[in-house]
């Protein structure tokens, strides 16, 4: 019986771990920017700028060939133990267009 206990107690335990949302998956595309600063708080910083030509390296290269050339962006970066996370807000809207999160640690 008690060796039972000592193989059940792990996987419970790992699971329960497992479904805690992180960081990263709090955040939902099409948020508008007063929910995201009530769950999150203050911002690390944000910035503004036209959509620069070319490449850009890191999680953003999932979306970034979708997003206008000069296109006006508004990006929110908030930090954690866990890494960096990047909201983007695109041509001056409320609501978040994408997200990129980079696990601490993690180089591209």
């Amino acid at each position: 019986m008690g060796i039972r206990l000592y193989l059940i107690f792990p996987i419970i335990i790992s699971f329960s771990c497992a479904t805690q949302p992180n960081f990263f998956e709090k955040v939902k595309v099409g948020q508008n920017k007063q929910t995201i600063k009530e769950f999150f708080g203050e911002l690390v910083k944000i910035k503004k700028f036209p959509k620069p030509v070319g490449p850009i390296f890191g999680p953003e290269e999932e979306f970034w060939d979708q997003i206008q050339n000069g296109a006006p962006l508004e990006v929110w970066n908030y930090q954690s133990k866990e890494g960096n996370l990047n909201l983007y807000f695109l041509n001056g809207e409320e609501s978040l267009s994408y997200k990129a999160f980079a696990p601490r640690g993690v180089v591209y």
